[in-house]
């Protein structure tokens, strides 16, 4: 059964053009695999100058806000074991994360208290520092397989893509900046590892002009490096 509906949501993920019809299946779907409610995002950047967006979250409001008002996303030791990850993993294997800082300790206890017990996440890289997460949480324990985390893995992957790729979809980053065309053409071949030589010449402008662009989006977008600018993009759905 959960088989078939794992292959029954990659083919509709695949086929419907209408991206909140492909979340709202996603979160139709987990419910099969055992688990209630997810949350799929991403973020860019690190420390202070770090910005992330939701793509989708149906989380209950009351957990949602407590969340958000609490700050757990800098200290939340999915997100920070996520950074580490290639594959899928769940929060009962986390013994050791749980004990990454003091505020990450106190993020999973909030979680346990609220009645969540358990979590899986599945990260996502992307360009640059650009880090994407989609967990799915339940209020009752769950038993997976090895092909049910493969295939949680994959339909998780897909979701995210989907979502991305939607401009303006779902809670947006605090990324309102906006770039020249010439601009954008730069960073996209930043982002494709282009020197500004190379972006110069492709483009037919000045190697100091490419590079005149390039740190204007820096500034732009306060950031100290080309990668964190292009990651930040990439979270914006730009490019």
């Amino acid at each position: 059964m959960r088989e078939r509906a794992g292959l029954d949501f990659l083919d509709f993920c695949t086929n419907e053009p209408d991206v909140a019809k492909v979340i709202d299946r996603f979160l139709e779907t987990i419910k099969v695999f055992g688990f209630d409610v997810s949350a799929g995002g991403a973020w860019a950047g690190t420390g202070a100058a770090r910005k992330h967006r939701f793509y989708f979250n149906n989380w209950p409001k009351d957990w949602l806000d407590f969340y958000l008002a609490q700050d757990f996303f800098l200290n939340d030791p999915m997100v920070l074991e996520s950074q580490r990850r290639m594959t899928p993993f769940l929060w009962g294997e986390m013994a050791e994360a749980r004990s990454f800082t003091v505020e990450g300790a106190a993020a999973t206890e909030a979680a346990r208290a609220y009645g969540w017990r358990e979590v899986m996440g599945v990260p996502i890289h992307g360009p640059a520092s650009y880090q994407g997460l989609v967990s799915i949480a339940s209020l009752q324990p769950v038993s997976l397989s090895a092909a049910d985390r493969a295939l949680l893995r994959v339909m998780a992957v897909s979701v995210h893509d989907r979502a991305h790729a939607s401009v303006g979809l779902g809670e947006p980053a605090p990324l309102e900046v906006e770039l020249t065309p010439r601009e954008a053409d730069c960073m996209r071949w930043v982002a494709a590892g282009k020197t500004d030589a190379e972006i110069g010449l492709i483009l037919g402008i000045a190697t100091a002009t490419a590079h005149f662009h390039v740190e204007r989006v820096k500034k732009k977008y306060g950031t100290r490096s080309r990668s964190e600018a292009v990651a930040f993009l990439v979270l914006a759905g730009i490019i």
